[in-house]
């Protein structure tokens, strides 16, 4: 595993760390930004792009823990990483989908995958898209 010594992602505390795989770390983001959940998976390797079959592998993962981690909420999404503190590692936040959230703007301007919990439905949101999901 490739560290770098100021990433923050590199350098996770053991007690921020939720869970572990090969080649990847699952943890609660640092701030909840107003959400009852907010979580990040992060590559191992300090990288800032990562292969297509490790970009599958990461989606089902966040699919599996989301799904469990958000059952109070309706909706959640996984965000792409337009407004990333940490760029040059590749990793992607996942959080439930809060109006009343201090970055719910920000999620709207956010490229996203919306999850639906009731019916399993993955919508794709560009900037700007609120979907409406069937009720």
């Amino acid at each position: 595993m490739s560290k770098h010594e100021s990433c923050p992602l590199c350098n996770l505390a053991k007690e921020e760390v939720i869970g572990e795989w090969p080649n990847w770390v699952l943890a609660r983001t640092k701030r909840l930004k107003g959400h009852k959940e907010r979580l990040m998976l992060c590559f191992k390797d300090h990288v800032s792009s990562v292969d297509e079959r490790s970009i599958g592998e990461a989606y089902m993962m966040l699919f599996n823990v989301g799904m469990k981690a958000f059952h109070y909420s309706r909706y959640w999404a996984i965000l792409e990483p337009t407004y990333a503190t940490v760029p040059e590692h590749w990793h992607r936040v996942c959080s439930d989908i809060d109006p009343v959230a201090e970055d719910h703007d920000q999620i709207l301007k956010t490229p996203r995958l919306v999850i639906d919990n009731k019916t399993l439905n993955i919508q794709r949101a560009e900037p700007g898209q609120d979907p409406k999901m069937d009720e």
